[in-house]
């Protein structure tokens, strides 16, 4: 065998130039965003628990009159109660990604695609929580008994002028669009920003695939 026109040959071919799929990089490159969703996912789960909490302790820091009061914890058991929905549906997500040793583009995939879902979840729950809490938080200032326990009567029976009640209702609309759009961004900033650089990683994969 002539050893000396096969390595000639490979030169005039210029192997070198060859593009090589680099999976293994695309791998490791992935692995680094999820285990920050997933950190993300603990931090948030164990921030929103204590938040429940504050808010079903904070009656206990002031006297309130006890129709403000029992209202005021009906809404945050609905509201507690729609958290934990999420929260349940993230520490699924947690269960189901937590031994992810495969190293496949079906694992980012996968991956990929119970995060969209868990997000979906999670961004309902904020429409429904915005609705709640604004008039939660007004329940628990006006029922405070420093203040005019007439004021909250007047509010709850939405006994006042019309001039005051158009103020009431865009204040709390303006009030619950405020707090959506705050929980979207902060969303995004945990989760978006990671999820963008895995499906770019998965783009990374199908081009590979195609040299």
């Amino acid at each position: 065998m002539n050893f000396d026109n096969i390595k000639s040959k490979m030169d005039s071919e210029n192997m070198d130039n060859i593009p090589i799929p680099n999976r293994i990089n695309d791998i490791e490159m992935s692995k680094l965003p999820i285990q920050k969703v997933r950190k993300s996912m603990i931090g948030e789960i164990i921030t929103q628990l204590i938040c429940i909490a504050v808010f079903f302790a904070a009656p206990s820091f002031v006297e309130m009159y006890r129709l403000p009061e029992a209202i005021y914890y009906i809404l945050m058991f609905i509201t507690s109660l729609i958290t934990l929905g999420y929260l349940a549906k993230m520490a699924w997500f947690l269960r189901k990604t937590g031994n992810m040793n495969q190293n496949s583009k079906e694992t980012v995939l996968t991956f990929i695609n119970d995060l969209k879902l868990t997000l979906e979840v999670y961004k309902t729950a904020i429409i429904a929580g915005s609705l709640l809490l604004p008039f939660s938080i007004i329940t628990f200032i006006l029922g405070i008994d420093q203040v005019d326990e007439e004021i909250f009567t007047n509010f709850i029976l939405l006994n006042m002028s019309t001039v005051m009640l158009i103020i009431c209702i865009v204040g709390y609309i303006i009030l619950a669009i405020l707090i959506y759009f705050v929980t979207v961004a902060w969303s995004n900033s945990l989760y978006g920003i990671h999820l963008n650089q895995l499906e770019k990683t998965l783009k990374e994969f199908d081009t590979t695939s195609h040299i």
